[in-house]
């Protein structure tokens, strides 16, 4: 438990919602959790489901997936190291807004509810904290939101890239990614993100591996982006 404890707080003090906190509050948090792991295509919880508590990804990655008025499944985010997420149902007593499954095998720490209850029931003024996770997931949420609105395929993909690659540990990073779940979050059919992001590779601005993808020029894509 300790080991698992020291890798989980090595990753969440470096990356996302943890990491702009003082140790001192960061330690307090991560005691009330436990290490839990899932396999490739694990379901950690579902839509509708009840909450009992928040995930944080410590290793591997998943995919967050809503369901569409025509009745089928988006996977509209990938959750990587440092990632966040089962905060909006965590005190309204709400059912869960989305799903959540392992894209690969994964490693998290997961805040059970009832030991969240009493952290803030105990140090009330931490609530502002989990108030911040929210906002923090709300703005990704809306990022999402506005980019998927943009209406050329191109500058649609470009901007996906960039939002992608400002998710990494380090920009420049590959993203671990196949075609087909980047046209899926893009709304575009897959021989068009084929054509597309050659062209962008063509241009300089992408480098295209298997089953990954990453921005080689940042600035660039960012200007094209806003042409």
């Amino acid at each position: 438990m300790t080991l698992e404890l020291n890798t989980a707080n090595t990753v969440f003090q470096s990356h996302g919602w943890l990491s702009s906190y003082p140790e001192s509050v960061r330690s307090k948090v991560l005691a009330c959790g436990r290490p839990r792991k899932f396999s490739a295509f694990d379901t950690l919880y579902r839509l509708g489901d009840t909450s009992d508590g928040i995930y944080g990804i410590i290793d591997g990655r998943v995919t967050v997936s809503i369901p569409s008025d025509a009745g089928t499944i988006y996977d509209c985010y990938v959750g990587r190291p440092g990632f966040w997420v089962g905060d909006l149902a965590l005190f309204s007593k709400a059912t869960r807004l989305v799903s959540l499954s392992a894209a690969t095998d994964v490693s998290s720490w997961f805040l059970p509810q009832s030991r969240l209850h009493e952290l803030v029931r105990l140090e009330p003024e931490l609530i502002s904290m989990f108030y911040a996770l929210s906002h923090r997931n709300m703005a990704t949420s809306m990022r999402i939101m506005a980019n998927l609105a943009i209406p050329d395929n191109t500058r649609r993909l470009a901007a996906w890239l960039l939002f992608s690659d400002d998710g990494l540990a380090k920009s420049g990073n590959w993203i671990e990614v196949s075609q087909e779940q980047i046209g899926m979050q893009n709304a575009m059919s897959l021989p068009t993100i084929r054509r597309l992001l050659k062209r962008l590779e063509n241009n300089g601005l992408i480098e295209l591996g298997y089953g990954r993808v990453r921005v080689t020029n940042h600035d660039k894509l960012l200007a094209f982006s806003r042409s």
